[in-house]
């Protein structure tokens, strides 16, 4: 352990033995104290000559923080100053440190530093920053996972009620535009009942696999359920709407789907809305949605209303 002042010996060791990245600051900020985990993470990271960061006043650097993790800074900096004075017991923040090479996240904690007699007085504190990445990727593999309609690998019914409410709050704060389409495979019953259920699931793949493919970038393609998907449009008016839904049903419609030697005709029914004023939620939208989707079925499916 590279320190100023620190003679315990034991304490460096066990110190030293940690996995975790730890430095001990004074009631300044200014750093005494890096464990090896420390020294060897700046060397590996550090583009510049070989620095061991003692003597540097870590209040400092989270002040001039740019780049990975400085979003996270301020309140990272404000944590310290409350432990060091005294207003807070314990602090910790999770934050991102991604290189161009690998996803990294860190957990960081910091612990006020008393002398062993028992005296309140706090005079400096304990810093680490342990790698959580594992752990993060774990929870980001669950969260896909809770999102992610398992047949068609598009978003969910869960994931578009998410996306749908900031949409929603996105158009009553900058007033614009944003729409709706709902897209139903048209006889899907047949189809389940003449070529079976494993056909079927491979027309609802291959038809999320086109619709997923059109859209833009802020775009959002879902999985309502059952043979029903909805397109989230922001920043589209009804006119875009329709065009977008129209180019969607002539894509499938030009889907080729085999089962055994016999081509299946796929197609899709859309109805399209638009977000209002009037609108408290996105269901009003998606309610005109599903009326426009229920006047295309009775006009002869394999169309577009509004």
């Amino acid at each position: 352990m590279k320190s100023i002042g620190i003679e315990d010996d034991l304490a460096v060791a066990v110190i030293d033995a940690l996995t975790s990245h730890i430095c001990v600051v004074d009631p300044a900020g200014i750093i005494v104290a890096v464990n090896q985990a420390w020294m060897q993470y700046t060397a590996h990271n550090s583009t510049g000559p070989d620095r061991d960061d003692v003597g540097i006043n870590y209040l400092d650097v989270c002040r001039r923080s740019k780049g990975p993790a400085s979003d996270e800074a301020q309140p990272f900096l404000e944590g310290i100053r409350a432990v060091l004075h005294g207003d807070k017991e314990f602090f910790q923040i999770e934050y991102e440190c991604h290189s161009p090479k690998e996803m990294r996240w860190y957990l960081a904690r910091v612990s006020p530093l008393r002398r062993r007699s028992g005296l309140k007085r706090i005079f400096g504190a304990v810093i680490s920053h342990a790698n959580i990445t594992e752990r993060k990727l774990v929870e980001l593999e669950y969260a896909k996972l809770a999102d992610t309609d398992p047949l068609t690998e598009v978003p969910n019914r869960r994931f578009f009620n998410a996306f749908a409410k900031r949409d929603m709050d996105r158009f009553f704060r900058f007033g614009q535009a944003s729409s709706l389409l709902m897209v139903d495979l048209d006889n899907f019953k047949d189809i389940n009942d003449t070529h079976g259920h494993a056909v079927g699931d491979e027309v609802l793949r291959r038809v999320a696999a086109v619709g997923n493919a059109m859209l833009r970038s802020g775009d959002l393609f879902a999985r309502l359920g059952g043979e029903e998907f909805v397109c989230m449009l922001p920043r589209t008016d009804e006119w875009g709407a329709v065009m977008a839904a129209e180019k969607l049903r002539a894509a499938v419609e030009r889907l080729s789907i085999l089962s055994g030697a016999r081509l299946i005709p796929v197609t899709v029914s859309i109805g399209v809305s638009s977000v209002t004023k009037t609108d408290r939620t996105v269901d009003s939208a998606l309610r005109r949605a599903d009326q426009a989707l229920y006047r295309a079925k009775n006009d002869g499916r394999n169309c577009v209303r509004s």
